[in-house]
């Protein structure tokens, strides 16, 4: 079997689902996944894969051509293609999921419309979830930071960055939201997130009266797995971590602006998303014209509030 997945890491985690149901189908099958560059990390160690193909949509047009006659010869007898591409056509396997594929309105996150696609090929099952494969040697590092850098007692992990500027949360709203938790809730917090992510951090922690711990850019995709599995909570804007903090069952603050939480929401019992109830949110656009308001409006009270009860109310 060959996963034609995605690129950017919060969407991969989210295709991961599909992986899962045709494991449960096909156990003893060979299942290979296409993924983007950013994806192996999430896939390399995993061992429901047998092997990893990179995806690079900026490759040059002869490249694209000979990894097309590779997958060709390995003679696949199932491609379930999540990116819409030509290669299901071109490298001819038994059975291929639909190229065009018509949602049921009553399905909205996008982890179902991942898994409805199977119904194509004669697989229904819309009830797996979002998972990662985090190795020993990925604990094993996260043990060594923590030690490291002196943190202690219950931890609460905050992202605050988002690949777009659109969908992030005030800094000024964090630093308020961290140094309340840890004055007041005895947690130590710890900032995650990539290393365009830095500024955000350095000028979150320069507001804060309080310690908090900068691990930005300190661990990859499968060790912030490891850390967030271990966190009480994760306050997070709609970005990677979130979709790993569902993929490790830890419990999710998300917030939510110009993007949809129907679709791309926390998925755990206890989660909960914040946002404002704004006639033009969610938008899901590119661009805003009332100066981001959907997310500039979030109440750093309401933030602090819920992430006390969901830290202290469910034990």
């Amino acid at each position: 079997m060959l996963v034609i997945t995605l690129s950017n890491i919060g969407d991969i985690i989210l295709t991961t689902p599909v992986i899962k149901a045709l494991s449960g189908e096909f156990p003893g099958a060979r299942c290979d996944v296409m993924v983007g560059p950013q994806g192996k990390e999430i896939f390399e160690k995993d061992p429901h894969i047998f092997k990893v193909i990179i995806y690079d949509k900026h490759m040059p047009i002869i490249q694209k051509r000979r990894l097309q006659i590779k997958l060709k010869k390995l003679k696949y007898d199932l491609v379930v293609d999540i990116r819409n591409t030509v290669f299901p056509l071109l490298i001819g396997p038994r059975f291929r999921t639909a190229t065009i594929q018509k949602f049921p309105r009553s399905l909205m996150h996008k982890t179902e419309h991942h898994l409805y696609r199977l119904k194509s090929v004669g697989i229904d099952n819309l009830k797996e979830s979002p998972y990662i494969h985090i190795t020993s040697e990925d604990d094993a590092h996260i043990d060594r930071l923590l030690k490291d850098s002196g943190v202690t007692g219950p931890v609460v992990v905050i992202n605050a960055g988002a690949k777009s500027h659109l969908k992030r949360w005030t800094t000024d709203g964090f630093a308020q939201v961290a140094d309340r938790l840890i004055a007041e809730c005895g947690v130590s917090v710890v900032f995650v997130g990539l290393k365009e992510d830095e500024a955000i951090v350095k000028e979150i922690t320069a507001r804060m009266k309080h310690k908090g711990h900068d691990f930005v850019g300190r661990t990859n995709v499968r060790q912030l797995a490891g850390l967030l599995k271990r966190a009480k909570l994760l306050i997070t804007n709609d970005s990677a971590p979130l979709h790993l903090g569902s993929a490790v069952g830890v419990k999710v603050v998300a917030l939510f602006g110009p993007t949809d939480p129907r679709k791309y929401g926390p998925m755990g019992e206890f989660d909960v998303v914040i946002k404002e109830k704004l006639s033009c949110a969610p938008c899901e656009k590119a661009q805003c014209v009332r100066n981001y308001e959907c997310m500039r409006l979030i109440s750093p009270d309401l933030v602090f509030d819920t992430a006390r009860m969901m830290i202290e109310g469910y034990e």
